[in-house]
């Protein structure tokens, strides 16, 4: 009955079940990109610089290198939909850790972990994600981890704040008086009530996932062996007067993942909300 409750309170938003159905199609589009372009899409296929229509084999027309667009973009999805995904679940599980540990046990473990916190904060963030890729490689794997390592702080923060708020609530004090250990606490009573939160800002940490995976592509740093959105953009950017599609094309998508990636966190933010679930 929650479960229905929530989805119930979840598709009143309107944007944010568009967005989620949105997400849902490109996610299967990715997933099926194998069987709907078989042949490797960085692989040369035509003339260079057909424009969108000119040739019905490539319906959104070729790259600077005669490449197929849509082929790019269809595995371009997959590339930025994995990374967006594990570079949010890596943030999330390092800001629970720390700010659950924080927020817990306070004192000077919480002085540490904030004052780590801040150390990463000062940092601009996309310049740490590049010293990170240039360091370890243009790899997809070392891309994840760049973005995981800037992204985690907010979840921290935001997890300190919901134990602080709920580390001396009645029922935790039961707990401790009835002899259960601060794991189990930590594990089964508190962390529990306190994601509720973590989940909308985690949702929002894949679309900035998102983003810098496209500013790093954009920059030439992302993986050569993987067609990726910010890539596509990058390529493009100098023929941006002649065959601007090039760019623009990869850059719309871009723009609406991310776009129904914040109206699912805003959907979230409602259904999860208790304040916010008769509005």
């Amino acid at each position: 009955m929650k479960g229905a409750g929530f989805l119930g309170r979840f598709a009143r938003n309107r944007g944010a079940l568009g967005g989620a159905l949105i997400i849902l199609a490109v996610a299967l589009i990715a997933v099926l990109a194998h069987l709907l372009f078989p042949v490797d899409p960085l692989r040369i296929v035509g003339q260079p610089e057909q424009w969108p229509g000119a040739d019905p084999d490539f319906p959104l027309g070729t790259d600077s290198l005669g490449r197929n667009m849509l082929a790019q973009l269809v595995y371009g999805a997959r590339a930025t939909l994995l990374i967006g995904l594990f570079a949010s679940a890596m943030a999330t599980l390092i800001g629970v850790s720390v700010g659950a540990t924080a927020g817990y046990f306070g004192g000077w473990i919480d002085e540490i972990a904030m004052r780590l916190s801040e150390l990463f904060q000062t940092i601009p963030n996309l310049i740490f994600v590049l010293t990170i890729v240039v360091i370890l490689g243009s790899t997809l794997e070392n891309i994840v981890i760049a973005i995981g390592l800037v992204s985690w702080t907010p979840i921290a923060r935001l997890t300190r704040a919901e134990f602080l708020a709920l580390r001396d609530r009645e029922f935790v004090q039961a707990c401790r008086a009835m002899g259960m250990g601060d794991l189990a606490i930590i594990a089964r009573e508190i962390l529990p009530n306190a994601l509720p939160p973590v989940i909308v800002l985690s949702s929002l940490v894949v679309a900035g996932a998102i983003l810098f995976e496209s500013a790093v592509s954009f920059l030439g740093l992302g993986d050569p062996n993987i067609a990726s959105w910010g890539r596509l953009v990058g390529d493009g950017r100098l023929l941006i007067r002649s065959s601007w599609y090039i760019s623009a094309i990869p850059g719309v998508a871009i723009m609406v993942t991310v776009l129904c990636l914040n109206l699912i966190g805003d959907g979230l933010n409602d259904a999860l909300n208790p304040k916010l679930r008769d509005r």
